[in-house]
């Protein structure tokens, strides 16, 4: 019997050539099809936690064999099964919760649908994640020299959990934040439902050329990118964070601009996951960290499901990672931790765009 079970999956070819070496050198549609065929396994069992109150957890990780890519490409039927084979072969465990994590978090409505089918707690790790949205940005805002005070926000797809939630954190950190959403009717009730002194704040785009250089933060919390939306007119030392899915920002198209994704987050202890999935030994992305810490915390149930935000949750998951010694071990690009010397990289050339600029307009 495990206290968690994890269910991982590839989010990249390198990272299943680094368990099924021998996949390397096949046919690209033949791998792909012996994944669809695969039973899920379990990949390992997560050795070394041990809380900062003494507490201790036993977990494993079960492996759906779908890459990132298949997931999106795949019907959604497809994906439902593969992702409802693995819940129950997780089950199979008999573990006191399941975290569904990375892209398999977005099958079946977010995890809620998945809760009438087996009899065991879920989570999809969001709230968490969601959590450490805020803290990343402002990192990364503080390590590409930002002053906050000077800078201007923008928030494509306002309406969703992750817009509306840094509007509600950050945008009291900067002077102006710029909105955006599909939808113009529930843009329209968002900044109606706010405080006044918040709602003020807030600047309602539909044309984005405009704003674009003087922006010096994006949220991308949406899929429907606007076709004015340009990297290139972006000041230098922007930050934009990637919500996407699957990411739509490419990484390096500006040497001066800062794309990040998230955090990884290094769980109390001497964490071994036994397990290859891309980051530093001992790390974690935040979706398996949530189901980590509410197995410490003895707390199975039924907790990040669904799309909607759940503010009590998320302020309670965030007191109980303190509580029991979770720390962020750094910043993600494209579901890989970023080296600080390439974030040094990254900012010195903002600050010699920046200086050039300067010494044109004397």
């Amino acid at each position: 019997m495990y206290d968690y079970v994890l269910i991982i999956h590839p989010t990249s070819e390198e990272l299943l050539h680094r368990y099924e070496p021998g996949m390397k050198n096949r046919p690209r549609p033949l791998v792909r099809k012996v994944l669809e065929w695969m039973s899920p396994f379990k990949a390992a069992e997560v050795e070394g936690l041990n809380s900062y109150l003494g507490r201790s957890a036993k977990g494993a990780l079960v492996m759906c064999p779908l890459l990132m890519e298949q997931m999106v490409s795949l019907s959604p039927t497809k994906v439902m099964q593969s992702v409802i084979s693995t819940m129950k072969f997780a089950a199979s465990l008999s573990p006191k919760i399941i975290g569904i994590t990375a892209y398999a978090a977005f099958s079946g409505n977010k995890g809620l649908d998945l809760t009438r089918m087996i009899n065991i707690p879920l989570t999809t790790g969001g709230n968490y994640t969601l959590s450490t949205i805020p803290e990343s940005i402002l990192r990364s805002a503080d390590l590409m020299g930002q002053d906050l005070e000077q800078s201007n926000m923008l928030v494509l797809g306002a309406t969703s959990s992750i817009g509306k939630y840094c509007i509600e954190i950050l945008s009291q950190f900067v002077p102006n934040t710029f909105v955006s959403a599909h939808n113009a009717d529930k843009l329209n009730l968002l900044m109606a439902e706010l405080p006044t002194e918040r709602s003020n704040k807030l600047k309602r785009v539909t044309e984005l050329s405009s704003i674009l250089a003087k922006t010096n933060i994006v949220i991308i919390a949406t899929n429907r990118i606007p076709p004015d939306f340009d990297m290139n007119k972006l000041p230098a030392g922007a930050v934009i964070f990637d919500a996407s899915y699957p990411r739509k920002i490419p990484a390096n198209l500006r040497p001066d601009i800062l794309v990040i994704d998230g955090v990884v987050i290094r769980p109390p202890g001497k964490v071994k996951f036994n397990f290859d999935f891309g980051l530093p030994d001992g790390a974690c992305f935040p979706c398996m960290a949530e189901p980590i810490a509410l197995a410490l915390e003895k707390k199975f149930e039924n907790y990040s499901l669904g799309k909607e935000l759940d503010p009590p949750k998320i302020r309670e998951i965030m007191r109980l990672t303190a509580k029991h010694g979770f720390e962020i071990a750094g910043l993600t690009s494209r579901e890989r931790v970023l080296p600080e010397e390439e974030i040094t990289k990254i900012s010195r050339a903002a600050q010699a765009k920046k200086k050039k600029k300067g010494l044109l307009w004397r």
